[in-house]
């Protein structure tokens, strides 16, 4: 077993090295099949992991590999070691199942770029990284794939770097990811200091006493990785470079919005719960954000006009929900949620990339429309990821997502305000997703559409129908895996790591479940009402409301507030150095020195003048000078 999880970690990570190393000597079909291929090894060797430990006892299904001692310092030695356990092993199936998907999907969507191996490999690396991640065995190792899945973001993101637009969108994920990894660090700090170790065992099991329940330094250990958990899942406030980041080729898109980048902040929640419940209000402060953020994601989604766009919002505001779910000890939930998420936001982006491909590669929904008759399987695709997306039954979303609701309901007054937040969510949900399949679906032909469709056999290469294909029917059954108040596999198989809270049952189940429900169907109906045809209502409600329109469109003015908080004043000071201090002492000395350097070279030159009794006077005048100061010094 030791050796699949292993292998399923390094099985990417070869096929970087081998892209790399051939060159052009490997085609680049052959360089996306590897990267695929890859994938897919880690995907068999995670299966195999996870039935071995289904045979196990509960208490048995734990197991530490390590490689060799990676860092000794005294008593503190971190090994290169992967820890093998319900947690891991549910987070290796998401990555490398859904990623297989969507590396699968890469090969037929960049068919033709003049960068497809630098793509595949970058795209292979992602996915080590991320397996890196949630397979390590240590929080050091652990920080590892951290920054390693934000530097494989970086370089996808900004793939196309012909382009301002994709390198300075690369620049702010960096950035603001970098954020996060601080804080992150710095909570490591804290942990050896006051602990000693960084394995998990060590860590959880002396962190009660070492640090302190409720203790300020526990307080300061939960902020710093719930600030890296918010960056990487791109929740508010540092929630601004995910929309940016489709700037990158469509399958980008869907690896970090679906299985990788963005869940590893709930990921991380999960696996260090511990600590978060010596913290408490930390833990709480991140069900907060989460709630802030699935309203204000829905709310600025209802304005886009970018496909990939409203899609990214919908995976703040999805991710917000596992964040209100691990927030409140609903392990379970936020991690089910977490893996049917997977399945439908891979199938939306996949199925919009698949729009995207048949118009020339235009985002913009208003240059759409009736689609439906002329992308009918795609049609289809994305009205199922959009079901599951809104928590429409019987698709995958509406267990995962009632289930948290249903947790939070059961959790005080506190859950109630989120669950308030929560059914508000699922009305803008559904809202701002229908909105999207009827613009793009429904009505006439676009005049666009109408002149720079171009369908294949497929609707597109096959390579790009058939992920697409597996993930409908993932999103359409993948939620019967849990459902509340009948059966709880995911929360039984995460029981031996993180114990979740309890749902609601009886009439408060009952009554959350019909609340979300109508929430959603509400959604729809506006939806319907707005935009099922093209029509006046959506610009007279503009009209009416020109400064809420103005605001959503400005996404809130969250950038704008950080250029005026960071960059601005950064800026002008930077300014004001350069034309104070670095002219001045720093260009004008450098030229003033070599000038000096210059007129000393000049008179040490002139005094050069190839005469042999100037040269023995000098001599002897230096001998005299010599014998007088030793004379008067003895």
């Amino acid at each position: 077993m030791e050796a699949l999880a292993w292998t399923a970690l390094f099985s990417p990570a070869v096929a970087v090295v081998a892209i790399a190393l051939a060159g052009d000597r490997i085609g680049r079909f052959a360089a996306g099949v590897l990267a695929a291929a890859s994938t897919g090894v880690s995907f068999l060797c995670s299966l195999v992991v996870f039935f071995t430990l289904l045979g196990r006892e509960h208490d048995d299904r734990s197991e530490l590999s390590t490689l060799w001692t990676w860092l000794s310092a005294g008593d503190l030695e971190i090994g290169a070691e992967i820890l093998i356990d319900p947690l891991s092993v549910f987070m290796m199936l998401v990555v490398s199942g859904v990623g297989f998907l969507i590396l699968s999907y890469a090969v037929g969507y960049m068919h033709g770029d003049v960068e497809e191996r630098r793509y595949h490999a970058y795209k292979a690396l992602f996915v080590f990284s991320m397996l890196l991640l949630v397979q390590s065995g240590n929080l050091l190792l652990l920080l590892a794939g951290w920054g390693m899945v934000g530097l494989s973001s970086y370089l996808l993101i900004n793939f196309w770097h012909a382009r301002r637009e994709a390198v300075a969108a690369g620049k702010k994920a960096f950035v603001m990811n970098a954020i996060g990894d601080a804080t992150f660090a710095l909570a490591l700090f804290l942990v050896i200091q006051r602990v000693g170790a960084l394995d998990f065992e060590t860590v959880f099991a002396d962190a009660p006493e070492a640090l302190g329940e409720g203790s300020t330094v526990a307080v300061l250990v939960a902020l710093g990785l719930l600030g890296g958990a918010v960056a990487k899942s791109a929740q508010v406030p540092l929630h601004t470079w995910l929309p940016d980041a489709m700037e990158g080729p469509t399958p980008v898109s869907a690896l970090i919005h679906a299985a990788t980048m963005v869940t590893a902040g709930v990921y991380l929640i999960a696996r260090t719960s511990p600590l978060f419940e010596l913290a408490v209000d930390v833990q709480e402060l991140a069900g907060i954000l989460g709630a802030v953020t699935l309203l204000v994601a829905g709310l600025v989604a209802l304005v886009q006009t970018d496909i990939k766009r409203v899609i990214a919002y919908s995976t703040m505001s999805q991710i917000g929900y596992m964040f209100v779910g691990v927030g409140l000890g609903a392990y379970g939930a936020g991690l089910f949620h977490l893996m049917t998420h997977a399945f439908f936001k891979a199938l939306l982006f996949m199925a919009a990339g698949v729009v995207i491909h048949a118009l020339a590669d235009e985002q913009d929904i208003r240059r759409m429309g009736g689609l439906a008759r002329e992308l009918p399987w795609t049609f289809r695709a994305f009205l199922v990821g959009s079901l599951a997306l809104a928590a429409i039954p019987p698709f995958a979303g509406f267990f995962s997502k009632d289930a948290i609701l249903s947790s939070a309901a059961n959790a005080g007054t506190l859950g109630w305000i989120l669950w308030a937040a929560g059914i508000a969510g699922a009305f803008l949900t559904a809202l701002y997703t229908f909105r999207l399949v009827f613009v793009v679906f429904f009505g006439e032909v676009s005049p666009f559409a109408r002149e720079h469709l171009h369908r294949e056999r497929f609707e597109g290469p096959l390579a790009m129908m058939w992920p697409v294909a597996v993930l409908a029917v993932l999103s359409a059954v993948g939620g019967l895996l849990q459902i509340p108040g009948v059966w709880h596999a995911v929360d039984t198989w995460l029981e031996p790591v993180a114990e979740s809270a309890e749902e609601a049952t009886g009439i408060t189940a009952a009554f959350s479940i019909l609340a979300s429900l109508a929430a959603a169907l509400g959604g729809i109906a506006v939806a319907w009402a707005l935009y099922r045809r093209p029509g006046e209502r959506p610009a007279a409600i503009r009209r009416r409301y020109p400064w809420a329109a103005r605001t959503l469109e400005h996404k809130l003015y969250f950038d704008e507030a950080y250029d005026a908080a960071f960059y601005a004043p950064s800026s002008r000071l930077a300014l004001w150095l350069g034309r104070r201090i670095e002219e001045p002492l720093v260009l004008r000395s450098l030229g003033g020195l070599a000038t000096g350097v210059r007129d000393v070279s000049d008179r040490v030159a002139a005094t050069q003048t190839g005469g042999v009794r100037a040269y023995v006077l000098a001599l002897a005048m230096g001998l005299a000078v010599l014998a007088v100061v030793f004379l008067l010094v003895a």
